[in-house]
């Protein structure tokens, strides 16, 4: 999500066609003048037209906070500091020249000189914008958040545009209060509905609120504004997979990919959305390449064991699944999958070793309940079968595996009710998860441009 620093800046407007109300006609238009100059970066005719106007009134405060902006960018910094004191001393109202002499003190690193210098500009222009907001964000920069709140809310009602509710909002949320960020940046929409930062924003706290579809709704409207942002493009397939939109989730991290091909997390994540739909066996090529641009990784190595375990590739398979134990020996999902390549290559005793050894490290791991169930029931004993089974039920109700495993066992034993009730949950369960993969593959709504269709 965006920064602070980065709502501020078009509040901050300190430089660009100034108030000279209180200069005569042909001082405002000199100034005036010049203010365009400076917008334009030519600071030569900028500089000459100023000092002309500090020749007939050399304490003229806006000429002389105009100067000290044009010194700072040619580097001149000892003479814009001297330049805005003097406009400061001339005119202590005068917010714009107190925000830059503080934003001075800023880029050399003296960022309590800053804080102190907007602090001073605020006892001479308590309600000004420029300075409330900017106060803010060194404040929140602080960690403050409360402080920088109640300085931002001190903004006058009639200045408080889109921009200022969207750092309001940003303030709310890095203070952890997602329901005045919620509606701030709600508020901030209604003026500026092309805002993306504030449509990511609102992904994120509805993330944080357990809503991903909710949250899919923002960044997809995000997205068809910024169709080629690779950052978007991430957090939009992040929240596809949440919402089980895996094949969405693939589209859009495909284009990423193409955009930033050596981004690591990128090639990573497409590789684990690849996992959920029906071309899994592509994820391969791209775990391959994670693991090659982050080899110390335990999860890539992981990942690629994994897939390659899928592909039936059992001896490259458990060389990546040692490599993820050599980083890793608690890694509980390694033991687990090492425990299936066991089981598949029918050497039990060492898949009830390695998979008990999963168990040992994550207690809760369904799928290696699963997995000792499948050994215990090869082996004929079905009553700890049944209680792997049962085990893994609780754990992962949805899976339709362990209530298929379970309707066998239960015939088994002579307890058709049970055979039967499991069979059915089986049923439900198949169902849901065919539903999730159909609406998956439903939602390819990728336009021509790579974004999503209204």
């Amino acid at each position: 999500m965006a920064n602070l620093r980065s709502i501020l800046l078009p509040l901050l407007v300190v430089v660009a066609y100034p108030c000279y109300a209180q200069a005569p006609a042909t001082t405002a238009a000199q100034l005036d003048r010049a203010a365009r100059f400076v917008d334009a970066g030519d600071w030569q005719k900028a500089e000459q037209t100023l000092r002309a106007v500090l020749r007939a009134d050399p304490n003229q405060a806006d000429a002389l906070n105009l100067l000290g902006i044009v010194a700072g960018k040619q580097g001149r910094t000892d003479e814009a500091e001297a330049l805005f004191r003097k406009a400061m001393v001339s005119n202590p109202s005068l917010a714009a020249a107190w925000a830059n002499l503080a934003q001075l003190y800023k880029q050399r690193g003296d960022v309590e000189r800053a804080l102190q210098t907007l602090e001073e500009g605020l006892g001479h222009a308590p309600h000004d914008p420029r300075l409330l907001s900017e106060t803010a964000m060194q404040l929140a920069e602080r960690s403050q958040f409360s402080e920088a709140v109640r300085r931002l809310e001190a903004v006058p009602p009639a200045a408080r545009t889109s921009d200022y509710w969207e750092l309001l909002g940003q303030l709310y949320l890095s203070a952890g209060d997602f329901t005045q960020a919620e509606e701030n940046l709600r508020r901030a929409l209604q003026g500026k509905p092309d805002s993306v930062t504030a449509l990511r924003q609102l992904a994120g706290i509805a993330l944080k609120q357990g809503d991903p579809a909710r949250a899919w709704q923002y960044l997809s409207r995000a997205l068809r504004l910024a169709p080629n942002s690779p950052e978007l493009l991430y957090e939009y397939a992040q929240v596809c997979l949440q919402d089980k939109l895996s094949s969405e989730a693939v589209l859009a991290m495909r284009k990423a990919v193409l955009m930033e091909p050596d981004r690591p997390e990128f090639s990573f994540f497409l590789g684990n959305a690849l996992l959920e739909t029906p071309d899994f066996h592509e994820a391969l090529p791209y775990f391959r390449r994670y693991a090659e641009l982050r080899p110390n990784d335990t999860q890539g190595h992981l990942s690629l064991g994994w897939a390659l375990f899928l592909e039936k590739n059992f001896p490259e398979a458990r060389q990546q699944l040692e490599e993820t134990l050599r980083l890793d020996p608690k890694q509980a999902d390694a033991w687990y999958h090492l425990g299936m390549i066991a089981y598949e290559t029918n050497d039990d005793a060492k898949a009830l070793e390695l998979l008990t050894r999963a168990l040992e490290l994550a207690p809760g791991h369904a799928r290696a309940h699963w997995g000792l169930g499948m050994v215990h029931s090869r082996e004929g004993r079905y009553e700890k079968a049944r209680d792997e089974f049962e085990a893994a039920s609780r754990l992962d109700p949805d899976e339709p595996k362990v209530h298929y495993q379970l309707s066998q066992l239960y015939a088994r034993l002579g307890d058709a009710e049970r055979a039967r009730s499991e069979l059915q949950l089986y049923q439900e369960a198949q169902k849901k998860s065919d539903e999730r993969i159909k609406l998956s593959q439903k939602l390819p709504s990728m336009g021509e441009n790579g974004h999503p269709r209204p």
